[in-house]
This record gives structure tokens, sequence and C-alpha cells, in this order.
């Protein structure tokens, strides 16, 4: 199996594996012919307003597997805060196999600064390393998922194009093609664009396309086993994430999550708390 760790050395995290535009707060059920008016990137908003939650956290299983068929399997936990306008913070922390245990991650997400990506590998000692410029196209800790994959960008940084709605598993969809506009972000990124499937009944996202910079399919992420939890608010339980170039695949199932503040203390997503081995709890 793949122990890529060492050379990885990234960070992104964010909403459960797969969420787009993050927003604090808002909700609002929208009839059919209003729906049909919307265009790409007030859609795109509206599954950020719908199921942006302020606190959240999960225990998750990951399933790494292989063109042959060899698994891998990882327990981790994962936690978001919101602690300001615009600024969000994210810890994911491996708590198996044995030989990646305490190995963490950690994401601050600011709208007027620069993002900051850090990793703690343990096993290497030391404090966390930082994510360069250029890291977000890296392949995190082995899986089918880069950095940029579980981050998303404000809508402003982003271009959007709606096409026809498309029906998938008897349901109809809304369908974006998502491109970055932003000069920053397209040196960063590592997709020419991103195909989205959004749910026109609750507006979640269940599926997304990556298109290489030759405009190539490489990947397709889907979401299932999702549920209502609270008012417009809506998860998925399982994610896929499949990889069309090495036939690998990575899969994340949700074993437990709430959305109480104590689960979530702001000093988890510090260096000491690292270094002192409290994030592995």
């Amino acid at each position: 199996m793949r122990y890529r760790y060492l050379i990885l050395f990234l960070a992104g995290l964010l909403l459960p594996f797969a969420a787009a535009a993050q927003k604090e707060t808002g909700t609002a059920a929208k009839d059919a012919t209003s729906a049909e008016k919307q265009t790409g990137k007030e859609i795109y908003d509206e599954i950020g307003k719908r199921h942006g939650r302020r606190i959240e956290f999960e225990i998750q299983k990951m399933t790494l597997t292989d063109d042959k068929g060899a698994e891998e399997i990882r327990d981790l936990k994962r936690y978001s805060r919101t602690v300001g306008p615009g600024e969000h913070r994210y810890l994911m922390v491996f708590h198996s196999p044995p030989s990646i245990r305490g190995t963490a991650t950690i994401t601050w997400k600011r709208r007027f600064k620069k993002d900051g990506h850090w990793i703690y590998l343990p096993a290497a000692g030391g404090k966390p390393v930082r994510l360069v410029n250029g890291g977000k196209k890296n392949y995190f800790m082995g899986t089918e998922f880069t950095a940029e994959d579980l981050t998303s960008e404000p809508s402003d940084k982003l271009s959007f194009e709606r096409l026809k709605n498309e029906t998938l598993d008897g349901k109809e969809h809304f369908v974006i093609d998502v491109t970055p506009k932003d000069a920053e972000l397209k040196a960063e990124t590592g997709y020419k664009r991103r195909r989205l499937w959004i749910d026109k009944k609750n507006y979640f996202l269940m599926r997304t396309d990556y298109y290489d910079w030759r405009d190539t399919l490489v990947k397709r992420q889907t979401a299932s086993n999702v549920k209502k939890i609270e008012d417009d608010t809506w998860r998925a339980d399982t994610y896929l994430m499949e990889n069309f170039k090495s036939g690998h695949k990575t899969r994340v199932e949700v074993i437990e999550r709430n959305f109480d503040e104590s689960s979530v203390p702001l000093e988890l997503f510090f260096e000491r708390t690292l270094t002192s081995g409290d994030h592995v709890r």
C-alpha cells in the first residue's frame, strides 16, 4: 500500500469532504420558477447558505483502495470552527493505523489574508510544517484528495456557467461548470474546471467532476447516504473519490457527527496543541 506521508507536506481539509462556497448563516426555500432563474453563482452560494455550520465535529473511517483492490483503513477525527466573518479553522487528526497516529493537519481559511496550512508528523519530530505555495496540487496523505479538493474558495474568485439540468439516480440536478478567474488561484490550482451536480430539491452537492488543464476528466467525487439534519441543512455520510488516471479510490464514511461547541474548543487549532499531543483525544 501507499505510504507517501513524508513527501506530502500539505494540509487542506474542510467541510465534510465536499461542500462548495462557505457561508456562516442563511437558508431560503426557493420555488421551482425562481430556482430555474438562478445563475450558476447564485446556486453555488446557496449551497453554503443552507449547509454551512459554525461548529462541526466528525469521527470518520477512511478506506484507501489501490488499482489491484488492496485496501488500507484509517480512523480519524475532523474538527471545524468559524471564528469570525470569513475566518474558518479546520483540524484533521489520524488515530490509526499506529504508524500515523497523531499525524494532523491544520488549516486557517481567511478571506482577507493568505490562508495557512500546516501538517504535523509526530514520527518526524519537531514542529508542524507549513504548506508552501503550489502545494494545493499535491495529494493528501496518500489519498485521492488534494489540498484544494478539501477547501473551497469565495465565489468572487471563480467564474460560473450554468448548464442544462440533468437527472441522476432519478432526481433532477442543477449542473454548473466552475473555473478559476483569480490570477493567484489560477497559478495554484491543478484544475482547469470542475463540473458540479447539485440536487435541485435541497441544494446539496452530490457529484463533482475534476478536469485538468488539458480538459481531461481525472477524478470524480460522489456523495451518498444523504440525510436531513436540521431545517434546510443536509449531510452525506459517505463520500467516494475516484481517480481515473491511477485507478485508486478513497472512501470516507462518517461514523459520528455533532455540532456542539464543547466538541471543538478553539485551542485545538494551534501548534502547541499538536506538539503537546493533546490533539489525540
